[in-house]
C-alpha cells in the first residue's frame, strides 16, 4: 500500500495529445525526475509520457500513453518529490481531454493543492 494516483484513459488524438506533452513539458522542466530505466532525462514524446522521480526519491515509474491505458492503472508515488511532477501532468491531460480520463487518488484536495498552483503559475490554466 501506498499514496497512489489511479486513471483509467483512453486514445486521443494527436493533436490534444501533443498540446499535453508541450505543457507537461514546461510545467516539469523544473522538477526532480529523470527516466526510470537509465537515468536519462524524462521521456516526453509523440506516443507517451514517462518518468520518475531521482534515486531513491523515486518509486513507481509514472507512464502515460497517447493509446490509452487499456484498462485501470496507477502510479504509486508514496508522496516523493516526484508527486508534484505526476500529479501536474494528470491535471494537464484532464484540462485537455477532460471526458477520457477517470481520475482518482488516495489524495484529497488539499494534497493536489501544490499541483494546481504549479500548473496556473506556468500556464495559467
Amino acid at each position: 500500500m501506498g499514496y497512489t494516483h489511479y486513471f483509467e484513459h483512453t486514445e486521443i488524438s494527436q493533436e490534444v495529445w501533443d498540446k499535453i506533452v508541450l505543457d507537461c513539458k514546461l510545467v516539469c522542466k523544473d522538477q526532480p525526475i529523470e527516466d526510470d530505466l537509465d537515468g536519462s532525462e524524462p521521456k516526453f514524446t509523440n506516443t507517451f509520457i514517462t518518468f520518475n522521480g531521482v534515486d531513491y526519491d523515486g518509486h513507481e515509474t509514472f507512464d502515460l500513453n497517447r493509446k490509452g491505458s487499456a484498462g485501470f492503472t496507477f502510479c504509486k508515488t508514496a508522496a516523493k518529490p516526484y508527486d508534484l511532477a505526476v500529479t501536474a501532468c494528470l491535471l494537464i491531460y484532464k484540462h485537455h481531454s477532460p471526458d477520457t480520463m477517470i481520475l482518482s487518488s488516495d489524495g484529497d484536495d488539499e494534497d493536489w493543492v501544490d499541483a494546481k498552483k504549479l500548473v496556473w503559475d506556468i500556464l495559467g490554466v
